[in-house]
């Protein structure tokens, strides 16, 4: 399949960065850790468990998978988090949020809703490498019920999405659940694409953000004895575009680099 292939061969542009790092985001419940558990099934071609879903987690956790021959890992990181809350005073605090994408925040490191993250805070890195920060941001949101979604949650993450976007970092939508939603794309899960029932709950989301950047998907459960290649194409997908965002989020920032100093040698040789 050429999307394993490409996923398994992938090597970030910026060659100071050793793997591209994807967050997750989303409630509780809707698939973050399924979706994790899902492409690690994939590779290992048998379904299993990498993250363990039973219990919403507080920390943040980076789990890495190991390629094709299993040898060696991908290069990939698929970032995990607290859930999202719609009440004050829970769920992952959006300052917490920023400070995960800027790379100051470490493995295992446990949220406090009611208080992010600081400087001040025991092991918070303070000078980040690029390699230490997030190059892509993944909503996950679950499609049988995200048009039942509060107005203050989709509040919250119309907010949270305005952040993100002011922090230049590219962003996609992961729909999970999609058979839950519309059970008549199960007999054919490549058809989810045509699904107006899909489209619909698509369009629900209310993120502001392009149909071509919501990937529906259908995550695999432990009680999925085999894998199912309509169910893989629509997951390796998600994860390559994911992983193209976050290689032209480097080359933008390379460019850039290369753009101000040219800048200053002009400003320098203008100035002698």
């Amino acid at each position: 399949m050429k999307y394993i292939n490409a996923i398994d061969k992938f090597k970030p542009i910026d060659s100071s960065v050793t793997k591209a790092r994807i967050l997750l985001l989303g409630p509780s419940g809707v698939g973050k850790s399924s979706f994790v558990n899902s492409v690690f099934s994939i590779f290992r071609d048998i379904t299993g468990n990498r993250a363990d879903g039973s219990n919403p987690t507080s920390e943040f956790r980076t789990y890495l998978i190991r390629g094709v021959e299993g040898r060696t890992f991908l290069n990939l990181a698929l970032c995990d988090t607290m859930g999202l809350s719609e009440k004050k005073g829970a769920g992952l605090h959006s300052d917490d949020i920023v400070s995960i994408i800027q790379g100051h925040v470490r493995n295992g490191y446990k949220f406090r809703p009611t208080s992010p993250m600081t400087p001040e805070t025991a092991k918070y890195v303070a000078a980040p490498t690029l390699n230490e920060k997030i190059h892509c941001v993944v909503y996950v949101m679950d499609a049988s019920t995200v048009s039942d979604m509060s107005a203050a949650l989709k509040k919250k993450l119309r907010e949270i999405r305005q952040r993100v976007t002011s922090l230049k970092i590219p962003q996609l939508v992961l729909m999970t659940k999609v058979d839950e939603a519309d059970p008549s794309v199960i007999k054919n899960i490549r058809k989810v694409y045509k699904s107006e029932i899909i489209r619909e709950k698509q369009l629900a989301a209310l993120l502001d953000v392009p149909i071509s950047c919501i990937f529906p998907v259908k995550n695999y459960f432990p009680d999925e004895v085999k894998l199912n290649d309509n169910c893989d194409v629509l997951l390796l997908m998600a994860v390559y575009e994911m992983l193209s965002l976050a290689d032209n989020y480097m080359d933008d920032i390379a460019t850039k680099s290369v753009n101000d100093l040219t800048e200053r040698l002009g400003a320098l040789s203008t100035s002698g």
